[in-house]
């Protein structure tokens, strides 16, 4: 009994004070509705007319831009479009008092004659424009834009003419809403000293509990959830408000834990996947190594047979310049096999093998380069010319009688520098260029095409293309904007 007492207590209170506020309220708002239906209706009927000129205005635009939209593209949609906005427009004009008795009456009903003018000549363009008599249609549509300017000045100076006519009425209006304002300020006033009385009552009883609250959400700001739960002595509403309190204190908490364990298995899992990605790393490393080291054996068992011959045929100087020229290849191919070069040093590469080649061939074999010296200080794997050079004399030019030539041709080609070798050996067929690129097997095409992807980490970059008899031609792309 005595928890209801105290409950409808507070009630109570809560109640006269809002009845006071309610009551207070009421009598300034009759006060402001028996001022406001003075002036109501006049003020209303000119914003409606307002409104209803604006929506005018507005549908003739639509009406211009469907009506255009129609002529110039003869569009089914732009067609219906009108006449839907045609059916508005007409049911709004409609609505306009054949009586009349002032000026405005008389300019509404010069709107209604134009706008019905306005659509005699759009329909009238319509017709022509279905007809395709290009002339006439133009000519009763520039009329309908004519009309159209004249609706508008109409409505220009309908809506100047009311608000000259409201004018007065308007300042009577403001004269008492400045009058409403003091007495508002007042009633305010009065308020204001009956709500300190009553909060001053209320919180007399309140502190004790909304203190501990305040406490209690003070260390939980903190992140302190740990907090003991907040204890209420009394029996109301606060009590209530104190146990959904610690119920929702708890809530958050036990969330809070579940976040952290979350996120600490969050964190343990990115870690595992950024170990995953450094592994890959290093496999990619580990095979772009293995797929170089194939190439050192296959060049030189033949660069030092051709030296072993060489020594055989010709005991003389150019011996000499041949074994130089040997050991700079040897030289090369060693001491950049862990690493990255430019795209100059492997053409000078390739200029020392082209030397070597004019021992072995004489003048059947012939190189020719056009070399942009702007690009070649790009950063490319070790050895990616060589190889195919190797395999153009081999498979494409040693077997010719009459020998042949190979290109090599490097220019930019933004966002790339192209690298193309090219030879005019006796070619292959499509089956069996996909036979090399598919072959895991040999240090040619498809090693060079690997060790581009691994180091560039992109594909799309080699590109083989070949005829029978028309030799070979292979296209690198070398990206510009990659270390």
């Amino acid at each position: 009994m005595s928890k209801l007492n105290k409950v409808g207590s507070i009630k109570n209170n809560m109640m006269l004070y809002s009845l006071g506020i309610i009551l207070l309220m009421a009598i300034l708002s009759m006060y402001s509705l028996s001022i406001m239906e003075r002036y109501k209706g006049q003020i209303q009927a000119m914003f409606e007319k307002h409104i209803y000129l604006s929506e005018v205005e507005s549908n003739m635009n639509g009406l211009d831009a469907d009506l255009l939209g129609f002529l110039t593209s003869k569009s089914s949609t732009r067609l219906n479009n009108f006449l839907i906005g045609v059916e508005q427009l007409q049911s709004d004009i409609s609505q306009v008092d054949e009586q009349i008795y002032n000026d405005e009456d008389l300019m509404m009903k010069n709107i209604v004659h134009l706008v019905e003018a306005y659509l005699e000549q759009s329909n009238e363009a319509i017709g022509y424009k279905r007809l395709r008599d290009v002339e006439k249609y133009y000519e009763h549509y520039e009329y309908s834009v004519e009309i159209k300017g004249y609706i508008f000045d109409y409505i220009d100076q309908l809506n100047n003419k009311q608000l000259n006519r409201n004018s007065k009425a308007y300042l009577d209006l403001v004269n008492q809403i400045r009058l409403l304002q003091s007495i508002t300020y007042i009633i305010v006033i009065v308020l204001v000293l009956i709500a300190f009385t009553v909060v001053y009552y209320i919180t007399a009883r309140m502190v004790r509990p909304i203190t501990h609250l305040s406490d209690a959400a003070e260390e939980i700001a903190k992140g302190n959830f740990q907090t003991p739960d907040v204890y209420v002595d009394s029996e109301d509403e606060f009590l209530l408000l104190a146990a959904a309190f610690n119920k929702m204190k708890n809530s958050i908490s036990e969330y809070v834990d579940e976040l952290k364990t979350q996120a600490e298995t969050e964190a343990k899992l990115k870690d595992e996947q950024l170990k995953n990605v450094k592994m890959e790393h290093l496999l990619d490393n580990a095979r772009l190594y293995a797929l170089q080291s194939q190439i050192n054996p296959h060049f030189m068992f033949n660069t030092i047979n051709a030296g072993v011959q060489l020594s055989i045929l010709e005991r003389a100087p150019k011996t000499g310049n041949f074994l130089e020229t040997m050991s700079r290849l040897f030289r090369y191919n060693i001491q950049k096999m862990d690493t990255h070069c430019t795209l100059d040093e492997e053409i000078n590469n390739i200029k020392d093998y082209y030397e070597l080649l004019k021992v072995r061939f004489g003048q059947r074999i012939q190189f020719e380069f056009h070399i942009d010296s702007q690009v070649t200080n790009v950063k490319v794997p070790q050895l990616i010319l060589q190889p195919l050079v190797e395999n153009a004399y081999i498979h494409g030019l040693s077997g010719l009688e009459e020998g042949g030539k190979i290109f090599i041709d490097v220019h930019k080609n933004a966002p790339f520098v192209e690298i193309i070798v090219q030879d005019t050996g006796v070619g292959m067929t499509r089956e069996r260029i996909q036979e090399i690129l598919s072959n895991n097997s040999g240090i040619g095409i498809k090693n060079v095409r690997d060790r581009l992807e691994l180091f560039y980490h992109q594909h799309n970059l080699f590109h083989v293309e070949s005829e029978v008899g028309h030799g070979v031609k292979i296209t690198i792309k070398i990206p510009l904007n990659m270390e």
